[in-house]
């Protein structure tokens, strides 16, 4: 994902949400701009024109809760935010830090984790890194947020309800690749979707693992252990990963 420099604490989903926050304050400008004319021009003449209607056929009391009450909606209706699909990726990449987080808590060294890393030259970033006696995994967080939209392959290609899903797969390896020639080693590839339903014990497309969030930690738990991967080449790796992969907010 694009990145942009900002003042937040780095950490799972910041840049994404630095952006969101970007988008957001653009959007905010643009409703003050709307507010300036709407409000003398619109707002404030019909919401007059009801509460008078109100106090004549009620009270004055009456009136004036009825037109203030018009005013408030209205202005709610300038002020409402649509979102952005850059602060819903953020709120994602936050959960599946908190899925991940028990591993390095309880996991007494066997396990590192480093969350939103910039890849060199480029101004796309790495989710979540994980180390472990598994080795290194690369895991991409999704927040497909439709229910009914199953993740199902077809024909070996993924799917998120009728969306192919090729150019995420290819992204998703681009990037695995990237964190391996900043580690010189091998990476597995993992994307972790959040609400749209995975069945039961992943997928496998292209060589990347497709499960749901909620199954991220037992998966990782369960892979096989990469000969040489100790505590002590984790920590190695994860300093080596820390000065290659920098912050990337």
């Amino acid at each position: 994902m694009p990145t942009k420099r900002s003042k937040r604490r780095p950490g799972a989903g910041a840049s994404a949400q630095a952006m969101a926050d970007i988008i957001r304050a653009a959007e905010r400008r643009k409703q003050h701009r709307t507010a300036a004319w709407a409000f003398p021009l619109l707002v404030a003449p019909i919401a007059l024109g009801i509460g008078l209607l109100a106090a004549a056929a009620t009270s004055w009391y009456a009136g004036f809760a009825v037109a203030v009450v018009t005013a408030v909606l209205a202005l709610r209706r300038i002020y409402r935010s649509k979102g952005s699909t850059w602060a819903t990726g953020a709120a994602g990449e936050r959960r599946t830090r908190w899925i991940l987080a028990p591993l390095v808590w309880f996991g007494l060294g066997g396990w590192a984790i480093l969350h939103d890393r910039q890849v060199p030259r480029s101004r796309a970033n790495l989710d979540h890194l994980v180390l472990g006696k598994c080795g290194p995994v690369y895991v991409d967080t999704k927040t497909w947020k439709s229910k009914k939209a199953k993740v199902h392959l077809r024909g070996g290609n993924l799917w998120y309800g009728k969306h192919p899903q090729h150019k995420t797969l290819d992204t998703v390896l681009w990037e695995a690749g990237r964190a391996a020639q900043a580690l010189g080693h091998p990476v597995q590839a993992v994307i972790a979707v959040h609400y749209a339903a995975v069945p039961p014990g992943g997928l496998i497309s292209q060589g990347v693992t497709i499960i749901q969030a909620t199954e991220l930690r037992r998966f990782l738990r369960a892979l096989p252990k990469a000969p040489g991967w100790n505590r002590a080449r984790i920590a190695s790796a994860y300093r080596r990963a820390d000065i290659q992969l920098p912050p990337a907010a």
